[in-house]
């Protein structure tokens, strides 16, 4: 195996694009059925990639069941962007393992981790 590429399902593939794009993700790649509107995205920040996709119909998105958790080189700066965009579950200046994190909800609740070495 040479890696893994995650993706969550979310009721709304486009508003999600936005939301990531809006704290500092790329959007690398899209699909849309004509009609359908946007059913993939494919997120990416540096080599980090993972992929929205729509939740399946009549299921419900359970966000607690996955969370993103990506490693970074720097974080500084990154809690000031995301103060008025996310739910801030808390800031570690230094875990147990030895990095520095912001742990939030994104615009779905899914949670969202990220890590890089302390200053």
């Amino acid at each position: 195996m040479t890696s893994i590429l995650p993706f969550i399902r979310v009721p709304d593939v486009a508003f999600a694009k936005s939301w990531y794009e809006s704290i500092g993700f790329k959007c690398i790649g899209t699909h849309e059925e004509p009609g359908c509107g946007l059913d993939w995205a494919m997120m990416c920040w540096d080599e980090a990639m993972f992929m929205l996709y729509p939740q399946l119909e009549n299921t419900v998105t359970n966000a607690n069941n996955c969370g993103l958790y990506f490693k970074m080189d720097s974080i500084n700066g990154l809690l000031e962007n995301l103060e008025n965009k996310a739910k801030i579950i808390e800031t570690v200046a230094r875990t147990e393992y030895g990095r520095k994190e912001i742990t939030f909800y994104d615009c779905y609740d899914f949670q969202v981790t990220f890590s890089s070495e302390p200053d």
